[in-house]
């Protein structure tokens, strides 16, 4: 099946799934009205009120290629889960999204799936926490006695709630099902965790006679809330740093102009083609994007240098990966990252720089760099000499395989190449 085909067929699959999602809404709204009666009127819109405020403003951000969003809701639901039980919760939750997701006005397919994907979570929790509940039917909540039930709630919720995000994610970006279930998970699961014990409090303080007592926890949400913001932020200003600063070596120099972006682009396409998953390949975009970074602290009387090099001057070039790595080698996002920066001019037999290390002890990530960096530098023009033909730096780099290179990346490459670049084999 040829790549048209398959994001064809790709496309249908996504379509029918979240079509199925979103249609589950309309079995909830109708068949759980009749768990209410009239009197109870006043509590549903403040719950409904309760969760539209949790879901406004979400952290908005890029996790496997796609943006997503994170908000406080999850101590809502489950709050709800515990002191409403499984049908009141879900209908007020699906309603509660519905009504965001229109004042937000996302197209209705987004909005029916949206729904549908916390109502069927809270739904499936719900269920789950009534069925171990080990408390007496007079009492809301005993912590001891049901915290089981509070976890394995909690947890199906989470879980739920990341599989049916994953699955959509996976199906629309074309990344495989598992790696962008463990990204999510790895992302969020701490955030989830800390959300439970706010739903516990509140479900031990309210009184459905003065539901505002509740109100009393909105500091701590908004506390987890400005964390959580406050992290991703922090995160995205360190990557915007670093990105800026990698434009500004590559500019001071109009023959590596936009080198990084085309190196960045290469190791990407290559570590898709040897299907790594969605974080190793983030992380080898990025090294990629800033695997030069070492060359701020060299002179431009050595970088822009249109002669050849001394042996001195050389010594100097040769410091720049391990410049690099000492710069963001403590950013604890960047650790692996720094290490393929340090190790993108090693070679596989040991003559490298800077460390001299050889075959498997030098990552993969930076065997993928060493490949697209050479290549880029080969079909680039340079104040020394004018770049090679495409044909050229691929005999180059077949000849080098095995003694300089990794020969599956380079193999790779070729690949990528004839498929996204225009290659073909004289």
């Amino acid at each position: 099946m040829n790549t048209n085909s398959m994001m064809t067929l790709r496309s249908k699959v996504s379509d029918i799934y979240i079509f199925l999602v979103g249609i589950s809404v309309f079995p909830v709204l109708f068949f759980f009205i009749p768990y209410f009666n009239l009197k109870e009127i006043p509590i549903i819109v403040f719950w409904v009120v309760l969760e539209i405020v949790s879901d406004l403003r979400p952290v908005t951000i890029l996790k496997s290629g796609e943006i997503t969003e994170i908000t406080t809701a999850l101590a809502v639901q489950l709050a709800l889960i515990i002191l409403s039980g499984p049908y009141k919760a879900t209908w007020i939750i699906v309603v509660a999204t519905l009504l965001v997701e229109i004042y937000y006005r996302k197209p209705i397919h987004k909005c029916l799936f949206n729904a549908g994907q916390y109502g069927l979570s809270v739904l499936a929790s719900g269920l789950l926490f009534e069925l171990l509940k080990a408390s007496p039917k007079g009492v809301v909540l005993d912590v001891v006695k049901d915290l089981p039930a509070i976890f394995v709630a909690a947890s199906v919720c989470f879980l739920l709630n990341m599989f049916f995000v994953s699955a959509v994610i996976s199906l629309t970006s074309g990344n495989k099902f598992i790696p962008v279930f463990t990204e999510n998970l790895k992302t969020d699961i701490v955030y989830y965790y800390t959300l439970t014990p706010i739903s516990v409090a509140a479900s031990l303080l309210y009184r459905p006679d003065f539901p505002f007592t509740l109100l009393i926890m909105i500091p701590p949400l908004y506390a987890a809330d400005q964390a959580l913001r406050r992290y991703y932020s922090l995160q995205k200003e360190t990557s915007d740093t670093l990105m800026a600063l990698a434009d500004t070596i590559d500019k001071r120099d109009k023959y590596t102009y936009l080198h990084s972006a085309r190196v960045a682009e290469y190791a990407k396409k290559i570590a898709q083609k040897l299907q790594l998953s969605q974080e190793k390949i983030e992380k080898i975009e990025t090294a990629g994007r800033v695997h030069d970074l070492g060359k701020i602290a060299i002179e431009d009387t050595i970088l822009r240098k249109h002669t050849g090099l001394t042996d001195e001057e050389y010594a100097v070039i040769k410091q720049h990966p391990e410049l690099g790595y000492r710069l963001i080698k403590n950013l604890k996002p960047y650790e692996e990252v720094a290490k393929y920066i340090l190790y993108h001019h090693e070679r596989l037999d040991g003559k490298g720089y800077p460390m001299g290390i050889s075959g498997l002890e030098i990552p993969l990530g930076a065997r993928i760099l060493a490949v697209a960096d050479s290549y880029d530098a080969m079909t680039s023009d340079r104040p020394y000499r004018t770049a090679l033909p495409q044909a050229a730096a691929v005999q180059e780099l077949r000849k080098c395989s095995n003694f300089q290179f990794d020969a599956d990346v380079v193999a790779a490459f070729i690949e990528v190449l004839k498929e996204d670049y225009g290659y073909a084999e004289e």
